[in-house]
């Protein structure tokens, strides 16, 4: 059932309104934590040659994209090598915790050491940021709380 609210109405109604709304939005956003937590807490399986690696998504340093394959680059070990496309990679990777910054490079960002000249510093590797990634980019990292 629709309620047509005007102005010179009673203004509790509009009150009681932008109070449910606001009630929506906070449960919204619990939702959304709960979600992200329990997609945090899943590892990923890649394939590399006939073997199926679990990877852990706070191994992750940065994703090298090479045509249809991924090249992972972890914090221990050597790099893996695997036959998925880096926008495939990306869907599996969504939220706030990765971010695609070249064509070719999705990069962790609880990892980035620092940002300088258009080039992200992650260990001893300079990661280069293109023009169309770079407000992407500054938009995630001024949501890093």
């Amino acid at each position: 059932m629709l309620k047509c609210i005007t102005f010179e109405g009673d203004a509790s109604s509009l009150n009681a309104l932008m109070g449910y709304f606001e009630k929506l939005d906070k449960a919204l956003a619990d939702v959304n934590k709960v979600l992200h937590k329990e997609q945090m807490g899943q590892p990923i399986f890649v394939k590399e040659g006939s073997k199926i690696i679990r990877v852990r998504r706070e191994e992750i340093l940065y994703l090298e994209g090479y045509g249809d394959y991924v090249k992972i680059h972890r914090t221990t070990g050597k790099p893996l090598l695997s036959q998925i496309s880096l926008k495939r990679f990306n869907a599996c990777l969504s939220g706030k915790d990765f971010c695609r910054v070249h064509r070719s490079y999705i990069v962790a960002i609880s990892q980035i050491n620092y940002i300088e000249r258009k080039r992200i510093h992650i260990g001893n590797e300079l990661i280069p940021i293109s023009n169309s990634y770079l407000p992407v980019l500054m938009d995630q990292l001024a949501l890093q709380e």
